[in-house]
């Protein structure tokens, strides 16, 4: 009986062991939940880093389902999703572009973000002159994923590149609407001056400085205007402003509270999106107005 126990708690231990290493070997037991939540891959715009130019890297980010992460303006609560390149010498990156967001709402808050997948984008720049022939550039990503409760997750990923030839011919992800960048790219805010019949302006209303925004409704029956976080402009909208439609035009109008000190020595800017429904692919307008002094 004792031998038989004995070998009954040797055998358990070993399968542990075993396991154990399994698991270490697979990077299970380091990594943390908010990370196998989210899984993150890279895609650049041009099969080919070309000299000189400056392109789109997009970075996917897939998601469990029931789960989100958040957009620039997290909304009443949630933390903005981040991304860091690392880029060889000589090259640049530029503010992020983010994709339309969708409204999270429940009873309690009503928060921006993503859930499922989305694709956000770093411009880059290359240097005029390249002297290896590929190109590596490394991506980190920070961020909040909610939905009963809230993790905070990292990733890292990385793509490589060959550098184009003086004269070469480089396709592109943007002509393969197939492609993960070419879907993703949809999904970025339309600014309102390329869409035809959109007017918005800023106009003092009620003695406070307002955005008034008009424009096609393109069939869609639910519009709202979600503002982005500026320093020195805060919203009085609400955490989204609900447009008023007539016919087939919409009207929203957004007072706003103007705090130069708190600017942060940076330019005063009303900005925001108008979401035409709530799903991932449907349209976006994007408004950023400087404030003249």
């Amino acid at each position: 009986m004792l031998r038989t126990s004995f070998f009954c708690l040797m055998l358990f231990a070993l399968l542990h062991s075993f396991i154990g290493v399994a698991h270490a070997q697979l990077g299970l037991e380091s990594q943390p939940e908010g990370d196998r939540l989210v899984r993150i891959d890279a895609t650049f715009a041009t099969k080919a880093i070309v000299p000189g130019s400056t392109q789109l890297l997009g970075v996917r980010f897939r998601i469990t389902p029931k789960w989100h992460i958040y957009w620039s303006n997290p909304g009443d609560s949630g933390s903005d999703t981040r991304i860091s390149v690392d880029l060889p010498e000589g090259f640049k990156a530029g503010p992020m572009v983010w994709a339309r967001p969708v409204v999270h709402a429940t009873e309690w808050e009503t928060t921006f973000g993503y859930h499922d997948e989305t694709m956000l984008f770093v411009p880059v720049t290359a240097p005029a002159i390249i002297k290896n022939p590929r190109v590596r550039i490394g991506v980190k990503a920070e961020w909040l994923v909610c939905d009963q409760i809230c993790l905070m997750g990292k990733g890292a990923t990385s793509i490589e590149l060959p550098v184009a030839k003086a004269g070469e011919s480089v396709p592109s992800l943007k002509d393969e609407p197939g492609s993960a960048f070419a879907k993703g790219l949809a999904c970025i805010p339309v600014p309102y001056q390329n869409v035809t019949g959109t007017i918005a302006r800023l106009e003092m209303a009620d003695g406070r400085m307002a955005l008034e925004v008009t424009g096609p409704t393109g069939g869609s029956e639910t519009i709202v205007f979600v503002p982005d976080l500026t320093p020195g402009v805060v919203s009085l909208g609400g955490v989204t402003t609900p447009a008023t439609i007539s016919g087939d035009r919409y009207r929203i109008l957004v007072p706003f509270e103007i705090k130069p000190d708190n600017a942060l020595g940076k330019t005063l800017v009303v900005a925001g999106v108008v979401l035409f429904g709530n799903n991932r692919l449907d349209p976006a307008v994007s408004i950023r107005m400087p404030i003249k002094p």
